[in-house]
């Protein structure tokens, strides 16, 4: 996870121990906690400290991921374990059984488009339903389960799961470690390609939407811009955050719209995955993603 964060062009600190870098989490802006599967899991004591400092940097406007085959049920169940759930809109219903071999994202999230076969530790996971402010970003495809949860709970954003990322088995497209990654860190409002960070209480004067999104031939891009605007720029970027398709100045001014054919700078076809729409007026910029189908 931090290899593949940090090739993404993203800046973090790994470590075994959440205090061993910086005893105020509030510095990050987002952490990844990963407690691990059965029978090689830790557990994160309802008293302990640990559970102190994450609850206090979510109720202070942190962002937070966190994965774990027993810490949403069994934990705070059976062994003390301290209940994420109510954070993290999560409803844990049940113990798992040995059943979690293909993990599909969800239509109508950043996952959608998403299928991972799963080849982690053990196949043995909590069984999760979003509630509150809480979505289903992932489903087990053996049994319809949830096993992911987003929230965006306007005070903190989380995303919880019960399988590991590590589990999960690259394929093509939109569909690998890298581009799930990079979408949590979006939706948490985090940008790795010189983008500044964009949070609700920014202001931003460009109107930017996608529609199909996702697509497979063309999509059209949307935006509303004032004419006597001085600074315009629309590009392109893919999940590595390279240049794939800028707009002139000129052609960006004609309409309020623009038709993207999914092709390249030098009119190659990309290929499919996730990328980045960056529409900078003045100097004010707004990002959106889209997702291009084979």
């Amino acid at each position: 996870m931090d290899n593949i964060l940090t090739s993404l062009g993203y800046t973090g600190e790994h470590s075994l121990d959440l205090f061993e870098r910086n005893s105020d989490l509030g510095v990050y802006k987002t952490i990844f906690v990963c407690v691990g599967i059965y029978a090689n899991n830790y557990v994160i004591g309802a008293t302990s400290d640990e559970a102190t400092a994450l609850v206090n940097y979510l109720n202070t406007g942190g962002r937070m991921y966190l994965e774990g085959g027993d810490v949403w049920y069994y934990d705070p169940q059976y062994v003390g374990g301290y209940n994420f759930g109510p954070l993290f809109g999560i409803n844990a219903v049940g113990d798992g059984s040995t059943d979690l071999y293909t993990v599909v994202g969800q239509s109508a999230t950043f996952t959608e488009g998403m299928n991972y076969s799963y080849s982690g530790e053990n196949s043995f996971m909590d069984h999760l339903k979003s509630t509150g402010t809480g979505f289903t970003i992932f489903r087990n495809a053996n049994n319809s389960d949830t096993v992911g949860v987003a929230n965006d709970a306007e005070t903190h954003m989380t995303v919880g799961t019960s399988f590991e990322l590590g589990g999960l088995v690259d394929a093509t497209g939109v569909s690998t470690k890298a581009a799930l990654l990079d979408s949590i860190m979006h939706f948490f409002g985090i940008f790795s390609t010189g983008v500044e960070e964009i949070t609700k209480s920014d202001v931003i004067t460009p109107k930017l939407a996608l529609y199909p999104n996702p697509f497979s031939k063309k999509t059209d891009i949307r935006y509303q811009i004032t004419d006597n605007s001085q600074k315009i720029s629309l590009k392109i970027f893919d999940i590595a955050g390279r240049l794939v398709r800028q707009f002139d100045d000129r052609t960006i001014r004609q309409s309020n719209h623009i038709t993207w054919d999914a092709k390249d700078n030098s009119g190659r076809r990309v290929s499919s995955g996730i990328y980045f729409v960056h529409l900078e007026v003045e100097n004010q910029r707004q990002v959106a993603k889209i997702i291009l189908l084979e």
